[in-house]
C-alpha cells in the first residue's frame, strides 16, 4: 500500500539515487546540500498555519521500503492562497503514485485554504503534461519563453540611454499597479500578485539569503504621472548565470531595449564572460514587444514552459492515462542554473 509522507532525513539518501538514475551528472553532493535540504526547521515549518509558511514543502510516496516518488510545494510569493508545485521525481512505473502525490498536496493545502496551484513544465515533458492535465485536471493557462545569450563578451554593449533606481520599500502600490497593467485581463483571476509580493523587506532578504540568492531590483520613474514603467530584476547564484526580469508598462514598451541594455550593462560589470536568460511571458501584454527585441540582439529561445493551473474550489473529471516511466521538471523560479530540466541550472 502506498503512502504518502513528509520528507524525512531517512529518505535523503533514497532520494538521491532516485535523482542519479534519472540523471547521472547530478552530484551527490548537489542533490544532498542545495536542491533538498532537510533540517530540524523544516519540521517546524510544517507546524505553522498556510498563511504563515514561506519556505517548499517535500513529500514523498513510499511503498514498504521503497521510495516511488517526491514532490515540492511553495508558496507563490506573498499570495498565500496560491501555491505552487515546483519539483515531482518518479521511480520507472510509479505513474499512480505520481497522480497520488499530486491529489495528495492539493486536496491537503486546499483543505488548508490554498485556492489555486500552479505548475510551469517543459514542453517537451510530453507524459508530466498528461499528468497534470489529463489525470489530475489541471489546465493550460499561459506559456513562459526562456531566451538565452551565451556570453556577454560578444554582445556589443552600448552606454545607458535611460537611468534607473534601486527599488524602494515604498515603491511596493506603483510595482503592484504595474504588474496588474501588465497582465492581459483574462490572466489576473489565476495570476496576479499582491501589493505585499513588491514589498522588499528583511524577510524577503533572509529568505532569499537562504536560497542562496543575489538580487538585484530597479525601477524606471515617470514624474509625470508619478508612476513607474518599469520593473527590472537580476538574480544570480553563482555571478556566472544571470536571470534577468522586465516588466512594462504598455506605454513604455518601445523602452524594452534601454531597459534591457541597463540590464546587460549591469551583468558585465559583475562578470564579462556572464550568461544571460530572460523568461518572456504570454500573460503579459509586451510580451512580443519583447521576442521581437530579443531576436533582433541574437538571443535565442533556450526552452519553452507551460503554465498550468488549478482552482482547489473547481472540481473537474479527470480521465486515465497510460503509465509512464521517469518524470522531472524544474522549479521556474529558480535562478537560470536551475530554469531547463531541471538539472542544468529565473
Amino acid at each position: 500500500m502506498t503512502k504518502i509522507i513528509p520528507l524525512r532525513y531517512s529518505d535523503m539518501e533514497k532520494v538521491r539515487k532516485m535523482i542519479e538514475y534519472v540523471s547521472p551528472e547530478l552530484s551527490g553532493d548537489r542533490v544532498n546540500g542545495e536542491t533538498f535540504v532537510h533540517s530540524p526547521f523544516a519540521v517546524l515549518h510544517r507546524l505553522l498555519p498556510i498563511n504563515l509558511k514561506f519556505l517548499q514543502e517535500f513529500y514523498v510516496a513510499i511503498e514498504g521500503e521503497e521510495l516511488l516518488g517526491l514532490i515540492s510545494l511553495a508558496p507563490d510569493g506573498n499570495q498565500k492562497t496560491r501555491w505552487k508545485i515546483n519539483r515531482l521525481i518518479l521511480n520507472p512505473n510509479a505513474y499512480d503514485a505520481g497522480k497520488q502525490l499530486i491529489d495528495y498536496v492539493v486536496n491537503k493545502y486546499g483543505g488548508a485554504g490554498v485556492e489555486t496551484f500552479l505548475t510551469t513544465i517543459d514542453e517537451n515533458y510530453t507524459e508530466a503534461l498528461a499528468l497534470f492535465k489529463t489525470a489530475c485536471s489541471f489546465r493550460s493557462c499561459s506559456k513562459i519563453s526562456i531566451w538565452e545569450y551565451e556570453n556577454l563578451k560578444n554582445y556589443a554593449i552600448s552606454e545607458n540611454k535611460i537611468s534607473l533606481r534601486t527599488v524602494e520599500f515604498s515603491d511596493a502600490k506603483k510595482l503592484y499597479e504595474l504588474d496588474c497593467e501588465a497582465l492581459y485581463p483574462k490572466f489576473k483571476t489565476s495570476l496576479v500578485k499582491t501589493e505585499n509580493d513588491f514589498k522588499f523587506d528583511l524577510g524577503n532578504k533572509f529568505i532569499n539569503k537562504l536560497k542562496d540568492y543575489k538580487i538585484q531590483r530597479f525601477v524606471l520613474d515617470n514624474s509625470e504621472r508619478n508612476s513607474i514603467e518599469s520593473f527590472l530584476s537580476i538574480m544570480t547564484k553563482d555571478n556566472v548565470n544571470f536571470w534577468v526580469d522586465i516588466t512594462l508598462s504598455l506605454a513604455y514598451q518601445e523602452y524594452y531595449e534601454d531597459v534591457l541594455n541597463f540590464a546587460i550593462n549591469h551583468v558585465c560589470a559583475i562578470n564579462q564572460n556572464g550568461k544571460l536568460y530572460i523568461g518572456v511571458r504570454d500573460f503579459q501584454q509586451t510580451g512580443k514587444k519583447m521576442i521581437e527585441v530579443l531576436s533582433q540582439h541574437d538571443f535565442k529561445q533556450y526552452g519553452s514552459f507551460e503554465v498550468l493551473v488549478k482552482d482547489y474550489w473547481r472540481p473537474a473529471e479527470y480521465a486515465t492515462e497510460k503509465k509512464v516511466p521517469i518524470m522531472i521538471f524544474p522549479d521556474m523560479t529558480s535562478p537560470a542554473c536551475n530554469v531547463v530540466r531541471f538539472i542544468k541550472e529565473f
